[in-house]
């Protein structure tokens, strides 16, 4: 039987449906609009026409208000960035345990929130004593939602990378100086941070 969304359409179902499981919240149209790098016209346009069609109810003007229509059965997978990878052959085997489709997902989900929460700050600032612990329960939130602990480990390394180079950009003269952010975690989180 045919579902009652086109292939693109899909995408977008099973992607509020992956957030909000994520986060126990609907995405915002911006997260959408990161998430598939269209602009917001193409996201709004896409938010009324699943409205349409009945796949999802809203309320008009109310931020993270969408709500599936659909079981999560009835919806495709998502499919990400590293959807094309499996075109090529699988990389040689490694002490560590191949990566499967939906980890790939959510470590590219996680890496996605992450540039998000440090561009909202630039705009917004928070203090880091408030932000950086914000951003570890970012990513522990991955980590519930069974994200294995090497995959956590390559978020909260983007996470360093990116605050590195947001301090560089914000103050140029500044060395290199992750103790600093690290400095914000109380010390019993610290240690979860000594990829960095």
């Amino acid at each position: 039987m045919k579902p009652p969304y086109t292939t693109r359409q899909g995408q977008y179902l099973a992607y509020i449906n992956h957030y909000s499981t994520l986060h126990g919240r609907p995405p915002a149209e911006a997260e959408m609009m990161h998430f598939f790098q269209v602009t917001p016209p193409s996201v709004h346009q896409m938010i009324l026409t699943l409205e349409r069609r009945g796949l999802i109810t809203r309320v008009p003007g109310q931020a993270r208000s969408i709500r599936l229509r659909l079981p999560p059965e009835a919806l495709p997978p998502l499919r990400g960035a590293a959807a094309t990878a499996s075109i090529h052959p699988p990389p040689p085997q490694t002490e560590n345990p191949p990566v499967t489709d939906t980890e790939t997902l959510l470590l590219h989900f996680g890496k996605s929130q992450i540039e998000h929460w440090f561009r909202y700050n630039d705009q917004n600032p928070l203090d880091d004593s408030h932000f950086v612990p914000l951003l570890d329960m970012l990513i522990d939130s991955f980590a519930h939602a069974g994200l294995p602990a090497a995959a956590i480990q390559q978020l909260r390394r983007h996470a360093c990378e990116v605050y590195q180079r947001h301090r560089q950009q914000s103050a140029p003269a500044v060395e290199k100086n992750l103790g600093l952010m690290l400095s914000f975690l109380p010390p019993a989180v610290r240690s979860r941070w000594q990829c960095c």
